[in-house]
């Protein structure tokens, strides 16, 4: 166990992107835990939707499967269920005693990617789940054990903070995207019926696990939890909402996806970049726009007090002015930036 955590530890501490730091993490792991497929997805802390995947060994059409799954009938060691009790791994042939009836995903979900075995396991930091991961092996194979469970358990808070950071810190790569929400329409089935114009240019940059994972929850009466906050692959910060459609969870669901609000970013990076309730409040004021002297004013202190916080915020964001604090922040590059 020690040399894994040493390795995997080494892995976290490269400042890898988000894909990258997945893959590598789950090929370190498999040296020790044999798999035959995996997917290894990142979380919103907040709702613990699923927004982007890193898997192999996977058939291709199953992600509205997963998602069904996940939301609209009960089983065991559902991801949010591991999270909220901090139990963070999970067997399946353990969890339902090999009993069909106990798991619908052992019933339908892994015959239909060829597998019989399942390990479950969410990465956990200061209380926030970040990253989910799946490990499959087929029948051909004895199943995962007590003692492997407990080799990825011990990984949870590193492979955690490093997933936070690489979602707070990821560099942007793209100019600024089109103006307006974008707005699908999924059937029940997952599948996309309407899209305008600006929704098909997100999906370029998100993929379709988060519109899946929204939909989902929608159409299973998450309300105000059919949303999710996601850094796309291009570096930029997304917003998805989803909303059943009249109110039947098998007529499918809309998703609007627009950019996030600053202040909801804050909410992330406050956590991944370790922020008093201060410095989370004058990066607010920052990103706003709003001069030195007019943050001094609406927080009630002096223009001194807001350079040396301003000045312990640039230390930890790893900066040196306010336009790259808010290009950092906000995913845009910085040329784009105010000054």
């Amino acid at each position: 166990m020690r040399r894994l955590q040493s390795d995997i530890e080494r892995i976290c501490q490269l400042s890898l992107d988000s894909r990258t730091l997945r893959s590598r993490v789950v090929a370190r792991l498999g040296q020790d835990v044999a798999y035959d497929a995996f997917c290894f997805g990142t979380i919103d802390p907040w709702t613990l939707l699923l927004t982007d995947d890193v898997s192999d060994g996977i058939p291709p059409g199953n992600a509205e499967l997963a998602s069904h799954n996940e939301y609209l009938v009960p089983d065991v060691d559902k991801f949010a269920d591991l999270a909220r009790t901090g139990r963070t791994v999970g067997i399946l042939g353990v969890s339902s005693g090999g009993d069909l009836s106990v798991s619908e995903r052992l019933r339908t979900v892994l015959p239909a990617i060829d597998v019989q075995h399942e390990l479950r396991a969410v990465f956990l930091a200061d209380g926030e789940c970040w990253g989910a991961l799946s490990l499959f092996r087929r029948g051909d194979r004895a199943d995962f054990t007590p003692r492997e469970a407990e080799l990825v358990h011990a990984l949870s808070r590193p492979v955690a903070v490093a997933l936070r950071w690489a979602c707070a810190s990821a560099a942007p790569v793209a100019p600024a995207g089109p103006a307006g929400p974008g707005v699908l329409v999924l059937d029940g089935e997952g599948r996309t019926v309407v899209a305008n114009e600006t929704a098909r240019h997100w999906l370029d940059e998100l993929g379709t696990m988060a519109p899946f994972e929204v939909s989902a929850a929608a159409r299973a009466g998450r309300g105000e939890e059919a949303y999710l906050r996601v850094r796309s692959r291009a570096g930029r910060w997304l917003s998805l909402w989803g909303s059943p459609l009249d109110a039947d969870p098998h007529s499918g669901a809309s998703v609007v996806i627009q950019p996030t609000p600053a202040s909801d970013i804050t909410e992330t990076l406050a956590l991944a970049y370790e922020l008093t309730v201060r410095e989370r409040e004058i990066l607010e004021q920052v990103i706003s726009g709003r001069s030195s002297t007019g943050i001094a004013s609406a927080l009630t202190m002096s223009q001194y007090t807001v350079q040396d916080h301003l000045k312990s915020i640039f230390a930890k964001f790893g900066v040196r002015s306010r336009g790259q604090l808010v290009a950092r922040a906000l995913g845009i590059p910085v040329d784009a930036a105010p000054q």
